[in-house]
């Protein structure tokens, strides 16, 4: 677990759903996450952000993103861990991802 992660949704030839990025787990002195989300992102491409305050054993889902996001500020705690869910994709779409941990 690292205090950025980057990546892409993406799909060839079949719709992909439940795709979950890699963890950002939140250090001490960090309260801000920055979202950056770009590609084919809309309403039928879509992600969402997840919480986890128990150590990744469950996760609650937080915001729904159907636009492209530049360094939208998320509130978050140490402890807290943080990643990306694809819950809608339509096949040959991609979406790019960057999650930011800032204190």
């Amino acid at each position: 677990m690292s205090q950025n992660v980057k990546g892409t949704f993406v799909s060839a030839k079949s719709v992909a759903i439940g795709h979950i990025s890699d963890v950002l787990a939140i250090p001490t002195g960090t309260t801000t996450l920055r979202l950056t989300l770009s590609g084919q992102i809309d309403a039928s491409n879509t992600v969402r952000t997840q919480k986890s305050i128990n150590g990744g054993h469950t996760w609650t889902n937080q915001t729904t993103y159907n636009s492209a996001q530049t360094n939208a500020a998320v509130t978050v705690a140490a402890g807290e861990q943080w990643r990306l869910s694809l819950i809608s994709h339509q096949a040959g779409k991609q979406i790019e991802y960057s999650l930011n941990a800032e204190s």
